[in-house]
C-alpha cells in the first residue's frame, strides 16, 4: 500500500518514483536484451523455450488454480440447490394443506355465512377466516415461487461453471501438450549445447563473463532503487539476520566465496538442489525488479527488500510474478528448475546489500 511508503513524501510523488523506477528497470532489460542478442544461435534458443516453458507453466498454473475455484463454488451452488430443493418439498407440502383447508372450507362455506347471518360475531369469525386463508396461501404461494427462482438460478449458475470447467479444461490440455513440446525442443537444443567441445579454460572464461554481464545488471539496478529511495518492506531485512526462511529445502551444492568447476557461477550464492517444479518462496517481502532470462542463470527473480537488499532466485522452471509486483514473505514467486543450461535441477539462490554479495549462512534460519 502507498500509505507503508515514506511518510515524507506524497503519494503522487511516490507514484511518480515507481514509475521512474519501472522505466529505469525497463532500460535496463532493454539493454540486457540488445547484450544477449550478441549470443550464439544455440543459446539464443535455450533462451527462447526456457521463456516459453516459464509463461505455459505459469498460464497453466493460473488455469489450475481458475479450475480450483470454479470447483469450489460449483460445490457451494450444489449446497445451496439441495436447501432450495428442500425448502420447495417443504412448502409444497404446507399448500398442499392450505389448499385442501381452503377447499374443504369453500364447499361449507355457502352454509356457513347463510347459518351466521342472525350471529354477527359468528358471520364477523367466518370472514375473519376465510381472509386469514388467503392471505396465508397467497404468501405461501409467494415465498414458494421465489425459492422457485432462486433454484432456477443456481441451476442456471451450475450449467455456467459446468460449461466453464469443460473449456479450462480443454485449455489445460491444450497448454499440457503444448509444455510438453516446449520440452521436447528444450532438450534437443540442451543436447547441441552439451555437444559443443569446450576446454576447461573456454568453460571458466564464459561463466566469467555471465557473471560479468549479471554484475553489471545488479550494479544498475542498486542504482536505479537508490535513485528511486522506496520504501518496500514493513519490516527491514536487516532485523531478521539469521531467522530468514529457506526459499526451499535442499541440499547446498557450493560453499559460498569458493570458486568450483562443477558450480563456476553460485560462488557469490548457494545452489540448492531441489526436484524440478519445486516452490520457490520469497524469503522477505519486497517488490520484483528483475522477472526474465539471464544469461548462464537462466529464468531470474529478483527482490529488492529495501536498505539496500536484493534477494536473487535463479535456474527456475517458471516465473510467477513479473517486475514492478509485490511480494509477500514466503509467498510463491517460482518453481525451480535447471534453466540456463543448468545440468541438475537446483536453485542458485543469492543474498546481497549495496551489490556485495552475503553469505546465505549467516541470514537463513
Amino acid at each position: 500500500m502507498l500509505s507503508t511508503y515514506l511518510s515524507a513524501d506524497t503519494e503522487q510523488q511516490v507514484k511518480q518514483r515507481v514509475q521512474q523506477l519501472q522505466s529505469d528497470i525497463g532500460s535496463l532489460q532493454t539493454w540486457l536484451k540488445t547484450a544477449q542478442s550478441q549470443a550464439s544461435d544455440i543459446q539464443q534458443q535455450l533462451q527462447k523455450s526456457e521463456k516459453k516453458i516459464s509463461a505455459l507453466s505459469k498460464a497453466i498454473k493460473e488455469n489450475k488454480h481458475a479450475s480450483q475455484q470454479s470447483t469450489s463454488l460449483l460445490e457451494k451452488l450444489e449446497l445451496q440447490s439441495s436447501h432450495f430443493q428442500d425448502a420447495l418439498a417443504e412448502q409444497e407440502q404446507l399448500l398442499s394443506s392450505q389448499l385442501q383447508r381452503q377447499y374443504q372450507q369453500g364447499k361449507s362455506s355457502t352454509s356457513s355465512v347463510l347459518l351466521s347471518l342472525d350471529n354477527p360475531s359468528a358471520l364477523a369469525r367466518n370472514m375473519a377466516y376465510y381472509q386469514y386463508l388467503n392471505q396465508a396461501s397467497a404468501e405461501q404461494m409467494a415465498a414458494y415461487r421465489q425459492t422457485l427462482d432462486g433454484l432456477t438460478q443456481v441451476q442456471q449458475e451450475q450449467a455456467d461453471i459446468t460449461l466453464e470447467l469443460q473449456q479450462q479444461a480443454q485449455k489445460l490440455n491444450a497448454q499440457t501438450q503444448s509444455l510438453k513440446q516446449a520440452k521436447t525442443k528444450l532438450s534437443s537444443t540442451l543436447n547441441a549445447l552439451n555437444s559443443v567441445k569446450l576446454s576447461k579454460a573456454q568453460r571458466l572464461s564464459n561463466a566469467k563473463t555471465d557473471q560479468i554481464q549479471a554484475q553489471d545488471l545488479l550494479e544498475q539496478i542498486q542504482i536505479a532503487l537508490a535513485k528511486a529511495n522506496i520504501q518496500v518492506a514493513d519490516t527491514p531485512l536487516a532485523r531478521a539476520k539469521g531467522l530468514l526462511p529457506w526459499p526451499l529445502k535442499g541440499k547446498v551444492l557450493n560453499r559460498f566465496g569458493v570458486s568450483q568447476i562443477s558450480y563456476p557461477l553460485s560462488q557469490q550464492g548457494w545452489l540448492i538442489a531441489a526436484p524440478e517444479g519445486s516452490d520457490v518462496k520469497a524469503i522477505h517481502g519486497g517488490r520484483v525488479v528483475f522477472s526474465d532470462w539471464l544469461k548462464g542463470y537462466g529464468l531470474v527473480i529478483m527482490l529488492d527488500h529495501g536498505d539496500g537488499f536484493l534477494s536473487l532466485y535463479g535456474h527456475n522452471q517458471a516465473l510467477y510474478l513479473s517486475t514492478g509486483e509485490q511480494a509477500a514473505a514466503q509467498q510463491l514467486i517460482a518453481s525451480s528448475g535447471k534453466s540456463g543450461g543448468n545440468t541438475q535441477a537446483a536453485l542458485y539462490f543469492s543474498l546481497r546489500q549495496q551489490g556485495n554479495p552475503l553469505n546465505p549462512k549467516q541470514w537463513l534460519q
